[in-house]
């Protein structure tokens, strides 16, 4: 018995050192220049939006993926009525956490101040799915079902290696219990990628933008986007883009400078 307890205890250790490994992969980060950052909140402070609004973007394109300055950004253009790439960096913000009330809190005060509607998700299938670890950022969520997965095989291998027929039941329940999260977590991971990957979520940066019903301007219709707009990029055809929009037209296609991914670059599936 004292022997299957260190091989238990080695295995459990393998499997968090494991896990540790897969969260460092998992979370690459760019720190942000403190100096830099503390310089274009004092200078959002005094009112200089346009040179605090660059400091923050030279911050974004070294790849620094930090929630503060995406959410200082956003305040920056709120602060310069460009209403669309505020509420395109709050979003980002809010992708990078979640769960920050100060960060929902704004992004709801800009939205309101937008004249599109925007439209509620369609509750398909993939979306309830992906809706499971809303709360949770991606990476979060990718720990999270590592996590699990890990805990499946420990228990598992406690399983295998109890002499008590009790002691195995019991495993085996929380094993089974173990799996039903694996698999809830798991499929919601694979939801929101696939979503992510298929249909990107944008934002209309443009003050107001025509929907063509081709791509090109002499296909343009009577129908119009304005600045701040959630839509969903659904394919890229040249230097236009057809989009997931609110009115739920099937053909709305715009300039590709008209509207950003929340995403720092687009899917490779509509570039």
């Amino acid at each position: 018995m004292k022997r299957n307890g260190y091989s238990l205890l080695l295995i459990g250790l393998l499997l968090l050192a494991g896990l540790a490994i897969a969260i460092t992969i998992l979370n690459p980060k760019v720190e942000a220049d403190t100096t830099a950052v503390e310089a274009a909140n004092q200078l959002y402070v005094a009112g200089h939006y346009a040179e605090a609004a660059q400091i923050y973007e030279e911050q974004i394109a070294r790849g620094v993926q930090d929630s503060a300055v995406f959410y200082n950004l956003g305040n920056v253009y709120f602060q310069q009525g460009d209403l669309g790439r505020a509420v395109l960096n709050l979003e980002r913000a809010a992708q990078l956490n979640p769960r920050d009330g100060d960060i929902e809190a704004n992004l709801a005060l800009v939205r309101a101040q937008t004249t599109e509607l925007f439209a509620e998700e369609a509750a398909g299938p993939l979306m309830t799915l992906a809706q499971i670890t809303n709360e949770l950022t991606e990476n979060e969520t990718a720990v999270l079902v590592l996590g699990i997965w890990f805990l499946l095989g420990f228990l598992l291998v406690v399983r295998q290696q109890a002499q008590s027929d009790r002691v195995k039941k019991m495993v085996q329940y929380a094993a089974a219990l173990v799996l039903i999260l694996l698999l809830l977590s798991g499929a919601s991971l694979a939801s929101r990628t696939f979503l992510e990957q298929t249909q990107p979520s944008g934002v209309v940066v443009s003050p107001s933008v025509a929907i063509s019903s081709e791509p090109g301007v002499e296909f343009a219709t009577e129908y119009s986007l304005s600045s701040g707009t959630a839509v969903n990029l659904v394919e890229q055809q040249g230097n236009w883009i057809r989009l997931d929009t609110p009115t739920g037209a099937d053909d709305s296609w715009v300039p590709a400078e008209a509207v950003e991914p929340v995403a720092a670059t687009l899917s490779p599936s509509i570039s």
